[in-house]
């Protein structure tokens, strides 16, 4: 059992005694959440519960919400205050060690949680989108400002601005909906915009092409899904410079995103090429087709410029 860990444990009985929750704020975020009726819902990182009401309410006689904490001294004083919620149960456990049901939560919500998983959040963050059904959405919330939170934290940077935290949900399958980092309060709502079976891998190759008339020959790619996926994160990160922007971010900080940017697309159009070589290209010298391969050096020469 970590230090942390022994805190939890420890302080659980005074936590609500001595962090009020701001119900407005909570208020707001099932507002902007906009949860819809019959959903299943996973409270990842409950503590005491303070969130299980409004989710419980949300969710409805149809949906069930399961508040989660790795401290059982958290979840029995959740239980003790919401057990008779009838849609909401409890589980114990460790988010980077339990096994959650793949592709079974419509909605994940991490209140005041995000500090206490930053060193391991990449990984977090991939186990809840695998927990995801598709199309399911992620809620990031904190009650409190930024600047807070990381000052109860010693001043690390333990949560950070949203632009960052929108850079790791985008690499990890996620399509930006909402992010607002105010002077009271942080909340980013993102959705699984694709899932592993949205992927073409070199070894599950797509139909070919129906047959068109004319003397060219069909186009034979292995990878489209794959490229229409990256392009969506491509998208939602720089709709995500744009507020930035807006926001009147630093500029040396929306040229470092923008740098990110820059490699993802090359990244894509790595990917392209080698598709198209390895089988367009491959079927125009077997048909005989000068004019397709003389297409690909006209190609290459844009793309190396």
């Amino acid at each position: 059992m970590d230090k942390e860990h022994v805190f939890f444990e420890n302080y659980a009985k005074n936590w609500d005694r001595d962090r009020k929750a701001d119900d407005r704020v909570l208020s707001s975020f099932m507002e902007l959440a906009a949860i819809r009726p019959g959903s299943d819902i996973l409270d990842a990182g409950c503590g005491t519960g303070v969130l299980l009401p409004y989710l419980s309410a949300a969710a409805g006689d149809e949906g069930s919400v399961e508040g989660f904490d790795y401290s059982q001294q958290m979840i029995d004083v959740a239980k003790d205050k919401f057990s008779h919620l009838a849609n909401v149960t409890f589980t114990t456990g460790n988010v980077l060690k339990y096994a959650f049901p793949r592709k079974h939560y419509d909605v994940v919500c991490c209140l005041n949680f995000y500090p206490h998983i930053a060193e391991h959040s990449r990984d977090v963050i991939r186990r809840l989108y695998e927990a995801l059904m598709p199309g399911g959405m992620l809620l990031i919330m904190h009650d409190l400002p930024r600047q807070a939170v990381n000052a109860i934290h010693g001043g690390a940077p333990v949560l950070p601005p949203v632009d960052i935290l929108e850079e790791k949900l985008i690499s990890a399958g996620f399509s930006i909906v909402m992010a607002m980092d105010t002077d009271r309060f942080y909340f980013i709502k993102v959705v699984k915009a694709a899932d592993e079976a949205d992927f073409v891998y070199d070894d599950e190759e797509e139909q070919p092409a129906q047959a068109h008339a004319g003397t060219h020959h069909d186009h034979h790619h292995t990878e489209t899904k794959r490229v229409l996926n990256r392009l969506s994160r491509i998208t939602g990160h720089v709709e995500a410079i744009k507020r930035m922007i807006e926001d009147g971010r630093d500029c040396s900080d929306v040229l470092v995103q923008l740098a990110a940017v820059h490699s993802a697309i090359a990244g894509v159009s790595r990917v392209i090429l080698k598709d198209h070589i390895d089988h367009c290209i491959v079927d125009a010298i077997h048909e005989g087709d000068a004019e397709a391969v003389e297409n690909l050096k006209k190609a290459i020469n844009t793309f190396v410029k």
